[in-house]
């Protein structure tokens, strides 16, 4: 049990150091030495919130559910040990410490003339502050007609108390209002915040907010300038609870931050923040920080020895240096003090090290791969001895053991913890952005001075990524002196990125008053509002190549991104109605007599409602998150669910998956484990959950010795029974129980499908199901997991109608739409948790059509659903590397063009495909047929959309624009052609406006296009098919384990976001499976080496949570260790776009687990040994 030892010995440790040092190694000091006083920690644990509540309960503690899985445990820190022992709590954090970032600026950001010429002042949008309080007698704050502008105030430095609106007035026409709701903001930073974004009422007119007739809601997070991250998140959740109590549109303004942590978004409070802005209908304005100048950030390019010298001030008791580095780099660490003293070299490998030099404690701890960050955390402590810490310059000595190349990072607290001259010598500007600006899905801004035109020197700055990532900050606005609303109906002047942010939150509210509640975008919050900040920033230094890690895209100017906004709605045409769903209901209206039943993803905001749709005749309805849910219906009652939801969530090229064809074993090692002496694994305990075709659950290699089956259940969506599946009314669900009558009565003579009649008339999913886990009665297709459970879903093929609009309109089977898949994951991980067993997913099928980002409605599930211990996907890259269906490039700059040609079989009758670009570029599109005929350049300016007719060949095109896209914000343009003729088809791609110029297209898969149709100028990267590009699946190439070379018809990487997928590859040549009349063949392909993978995760899962190795073992963690074992071929760079971080290789795995480190390239490997207490290094010999 690795995470109590480590639990425990964190206790042990902080219990030692006084209270007043706990804040300056940025520990809450409420984790005090005192046993009577609570703690707080950050806890993960799906959905199994009741059981969780229980437990807290009898150990006398508290918990407040944040919703999604995560919430906050108040209890006595020696009591923190038995949440470790909890199989029901997933992952523990401790909280951090964050802190408050401290007419003329509302002119620069182009508000004034917005406002005018909009009519818009904040009317309905409530925008939410978590910050130091606000003075709710201020007239700012106070409505023309006395009453307050203040919907709540939730004060956690007065134990949560909450004042409405009602109690609030009722203070104001007190003579003592401080004793009807004494909330205070001694700090003022909150008032100032607050007065930026929407200060009003009865003040001067000159003095007005960015949006003065918004509703506001004030979390007071602390009683100073810094909080906790369970504040933060405490507060979140009640912003979020309230604004849906009151029906209103919600903008979260944060402005505080925090160095601890790796800055790239995988702590517990990135993490909620994250799905928060992703799941619901918010937008939140977190401001960057004030790091730019601290110096405290280093980061570097490893070489064989890497000094970093940091000095320290004469009045420290405390530093704390977070390190942060690459995955497969090993080091060793000298501490040398400014005596020229040097502890012994410490080789870094998980756990503690602590030991003292020249007086002052040091203590090192490498918490390994965590959940959501799968190289882990190094902290190097010094703590004072006596009074203060020796001060001077120190050098921290960093040695490469192995060969790897990579960077590391490393990060001081930030400066309201320090002193201003502890500093690193040799900082590293860039990396200074605060968390939680990190989080990629949020608004992070930062602070130019507005009258010198110039960046704040203090300002946060992001990284220098490539030009096809997203920057961060992601936009500034004016942060230094400005002028706003201070207690005691004062006004005074403050710098900081916190002034910054709350300019660019009273602008988000002013634009979701246009778009949400004057019916002009119902989508205009979250990413798709950031676009259009992005896009209509100013962007006038000619000195900056924009995006840039000072400046992000520009300077805020709400006109102009009004004005962009007018210019791309007019191409859709959404200002009366959102485009999607006219689309969508004209598709359904095209059908609507027809009895076929479909899934349709929705939104919705009254849970009970939408629910109450279970009790319609021949609907079903179930919730997947908490505003989006899944309704199974005949298309002819699609009327009928519009009065329980608020939106349909349809796609204008639907995603068809279809399967990946079908490594062999002996490549990847895992016979060797069946019977090992030391490691026995054979995936005992574990489930093997499939998705495919079904199963011969009749085959004697899913049964055991004594002729009952291993499967524990089939789910058939084929078959309509009218009953229940874990709350949907789709398919048919057969227990153990009954597949072991039909195998009794099938060797009685009878006939089995009596029973069970669910069959695998394909054969893939009994092939892949094989792979994985064949009980090996015949020697020759023993799986990878022998002994392991089995869950089958058979998916239920997609509807004649969705398939038409995909634009599929050829012959086939095995083609399945998102909601079949989506509810196959829901039904597979609710099974696991009923049955208390841990579940590796094999999942062997993939689709063309989606971002390629691990952004999307599948990719999100899959990384919502694998949060949990014991849960891991299995992905497969598909087989698109040559199908010539994907083709990339880069319009250099704005006024040139690319061009795409498409050569169309002469069988081809309809197709859709979709060009992507990132946010903030802009690409527009004319065509040209094969007869030559010319259809001009569809523009962003146009203020409609046709369908466009050729008259030569007569084909008609929709060509739709989703500027931004409502998932992740970027260009998609859908094509969308009906009556196909042969030839080739030219589109010519113009930049109208260029920051980087990549685009990105893709065709559906080969399977569902004729012979002939593909692109002539394809690529062969970025064709990794989705879901492989989820975050938290085993994303898995295949190779030819024969000849250790790459498999040209492989999907490669790496995303559209240089997100690094594949993560591993398997051997996919020529597999030994079983086919359904009991013989032996073999298979190629994706599937082949995902199901090895799958297979793989059930022997982690065995030897983790079965064998009692690692009882908290999750999805973030299995990824570390397979790319940490992962064999390297001589010559290659790694990770790379083929094979990820390697092939795969269980020897490997279970090698670095146990810590042995070496070279890892064949050919290049040590030999490594123990004599005694010697451990002994030695080279090949050649």
């Amino acid at each position: 049990m690795r995470i109590i030892a480590t639990i425990e010995n964190t206790i042990n440790l902080l219990k030692n150091i006084p209270k007043e040092v706990l804040g300056k190694i940025n520990i809450a000091p409420s984790f005090a030495s005192d046993e009577n006083e609570d703690i707080e920690v950050v806890v993960l644990y799906g959905e199994q919130v009741e059981k969780v509540k229980a437990l807290v309960e009898s150990l006398d503690g508290t918990l407040q559910d944040l919703g999604y899985g995560f919430g906050i445990i108040s209890l006595k820190p020696s009591k923190i040990i038995f949440l470790a022992e909890s199989t029901y709590i997933q992952y523990i954090e401790f909280p951090k410490s964050l802190y408050a970032s401290d007419e003329r600026s509302n002119k620069v950001a182009c508000v004034d003339r917005a406002r005018n010429e909009f009519d818009l002042q904040g009317n309905g949008i409530v925008i939410g502050f978590i910050d130091t309080g606000i003075d709710y007698t201020h007239p700012a704050f106070i409505k023309e007609d006395g009453t307050t502008r203040i919907e709540y105030i939730y004060d956690l430095s007065l134990n949560g108390a909450v004042y409405n609106k009602n109690q609030i007035n009722e203070a104001l026409k007190s003579a003592d209002p401080y004793s009807i709701v004494p909330s205070y903001d001694v700090i003022e930073h909150g008032t100032h915040v607050a007065g930026i974004a929407c200060a009003g009422g009865n003040i001067d007119k000159r003095y007005y907010g960015v949006a003065p007739k918004s509703s506001i809601m004030m979390v007071k997070s602390g009683r100073g300038l810094f909080t906790l991250s369970t504040n933060l998140m405490k507060g979140i959740k009640f912003l979020l609870d309230k604004s849906l109590e009151l029906n209103m549109p919600l903008v979260i303004n944060i402005s505080m931050s925090t160095n601890d942590g790796a800055h790239n978004g995988t702590s517990l409070l990135e993490q909620y923040i994250s799905t928060i802005s992703t799941l619901d209908k918010v937008t939140i304005v977190i401001a960057a920080g004030n790091e730019g100048d601290t110096a405290h950030h280093v980061s570097r390019t490893f070489n064989k020895s890497n000094a970093v010298r940091f000095e320290v001030s004469g009045d420290e008791t405390a530093v704390v240096i977070n390190l942060y580095k690459s995955i497969l780099p090993e080091v060793s660490l000298r501490l040398i003090t400014p005596s020229g003293i040097s502890t012994s070299e410490i080789v870094i490998s998980e756990g503690f090290y602590d030991g003292v030099i020249s007086g002052n404690k040091y203590q090192i701890y490498n918490t390994g791969a965590r959940p959501f960050d799968i190289s882990g955390e190094i902290g190097i402590s010094l703590i004072s001895n006596g009074n203060y810490i020796l001060s001077g310059i120190w050098t921290i000595e960093l040695n490469l053991i192995n060969s790897y190349e990579g960077i590391f990072d490393m990060w001081l607290p930030t400066s309201e913890i320090l002193n201003k001259k502890t500093k690193f010598l040799q900082p590293t500007l860039d990396g200074t952005l605060g968390i939680p600006a990190t989080v990629s899905n949020i608004i992070s801004v930062g602070s130019y001075n507005y009258i010198t035109r110039s960046i704040s020197s203090f300002s946060g700055r992001g990284r220098l990524y490539p030009l096809y990532l997203e920057a961060k900050p992601d936009i500034v606005a004016p942060g230094e002196d400005i002028v706003a609303p201070i207690p005691d109906r004062s006004f005074d002047t403050k710098s900081g990125t916190s002034m910054a942010a709350p300019h660019v939150s009273g602008i988000s509210a002013l634009m979701m008053e246009w778009g949400l509640l004057k019916g002009n975008d119902s989508y205009l919050y979250g990413e798709r509002l950031k676009y259009f900040l992005i896009i209509g920033a100013k962007k006038e230094r000619r000195d900056i190549t924009y995006p840039d890690t000072s400046w992000g895209y520009g300077e805020v100017c709400l006109y102009n991104s009004m004005t962009e906004l007018y210019k791309t709605l007019n191409i859709i045409d959404i200002r009366k109605n959102d485009f999607r769903n006219v689309v969508f209901s004209n598709f359904f209206q095209e059908e609507s007599d027809s009895e076929e039943v479909v899934g349709i993803l929705v939104e919705y905001s009254n849970r009970d409602k939408f629910l109450q749709l279970n009790n319609i005749e021949n609907i079903s309805a179930i919730i997947i998150s908490e505003f989006y849910g899944i309704v199974y219906l005949p298309i002819n009652k699609v009327s009928e669910i519009m009065p329980y939801i608020n939106n349909y969530i349809f796609e204008l090229t639907p995603q068809i998956f279809t399967l990946n064809d079908i490594t062999p074993l002996e490549a990847s090692n895992a016979e060797y484990y069946h019977n090992n002496p030391y490691i026995s694994l054979d995936g005992r305990g574990v489930i093997l959950g499939v998705i495919d075709t079904g199963i011969d659950y009749l085959n004697t290699e899913f049964q055991k010795e004594d002729d009952t089956t291993r499967i524990l259940r089939i789910w058939d969506q084929t078959i309509q029974s009218g009953k229940e599946v874990y709350g949907l009314k789709l398919g048919t669900e057969y227990t153990e129980e009954q597949i072991n009558e039909a195998i009794k009565l099938k060797n009685s003579g009878g006939d089995p499908y009596s029973i069970v009649p669910s069959k695998d008339i394909n054969g893939h999913g009994t092939m892949v199901t094989g792979l994985a886990a064949a009980r090996g009665k015949n020697p020759d297709v023993i799986g990878v997991a022998p002994g392991c459970d089995i869950a089958v879903v058979k998916l239920k093929e997609a509807s004649k109608v969705v398939l038409y609009e995909a634009g599929i309109t050829s012959k086939g089977e095995n083609r399945y739409d998102v909601i079949s898949i989506v509810t196959a994951f829901r039904y597979l991980t609710m099974l696991a948790v009923e049955l208390k067993k841990p579940i590796a997913i094999l999942v062997p099928i993939g689709s063309n059509i989606g971002s390629h980002t691990g952004i999307g409605i599948v990719d999100d599930y899959i990384n919502v659903l694998s949060r949990p211990v014991g849960v891991v996907f299995a992905t497969g890259t598909g087989n698109e590397g040559d199908t010539d269906t994907h083709t990339e490039g880069r319009i250099e700059k704005t006024g040139d063009t690319e061009t795409i040609e498409l050569k169309v079989d002469k069988n081809q009758q309809n197709i859709n495909f979709q060009i992507w670009s990132n946010k903030p570029n802009v690409i527009s599109v004319s065509i040209v047929s094969p007869s030559g005929e010319v259809i001009e350049k569809i523009s962003p300016k146009l203020k409609s959309k046709e369908d466009i007719k050729f008259i030569y060949e007569g084909t008609t095109m929709a060509i739709n624009y989703s500027i931004p896209d409502y998932l992740n914000g970027d260009e998609l343009i859908t094509i969308r052609a009906k009556g196909l003729k042969e030839g080739i088809w030219r589109f010519i791609l113009y930049g109208e406006y260029i920051v980087d110029g990549k685009y990105w297209a893709w065709l559906p898969q080969k399977s569902l296009l004729e012979e002939e149709t593909k692109f002539l100028n394809p690529s062969p990267y970025t064709t990794i098919t989705i879901p492989a590009g989820a975050k938290k699946s085993v994303s898995v190439a295949y190779y030819n384990q024969n000849n250790d070379s790459i498999v040209g018809s492989s999907g490669r990487g790496f995303l559209r976001n240089n997100e690094i997928k594949p993560d591993i590859a398997a051997g996919g040549i020529n597999g030994r499976i079983i086919r359904l009349d009991g013989s032996v063949g073999t298979a190629t392909g994706s599937s082949v080496a995902t199901a090895i993978v799958a297979g793989i995760c059930a022997l982690i899962l065995q030897w983790g949570i079965i064998d009692g190795n690692n009882k908290d073992i999750n999805a973030g963690q299995i990824i570390s260790y397979i790319v940490r074992g992962a064999k390297m071929r001589t010559g290659d760079s790694y990770p790379n776009r083929e094979w990820g971080y390697g092939t795969i290789d269980v020897n490997r795995i279970f090698n670095s687990i146990r810590g042995e480190y070496y070279d890892g390239r064949r050919g290049l490997n040590e030999n490594e040994y123990e004599i005694g207490n010697l451990f002994i290094r030695e080279p090949n010999k050649v």
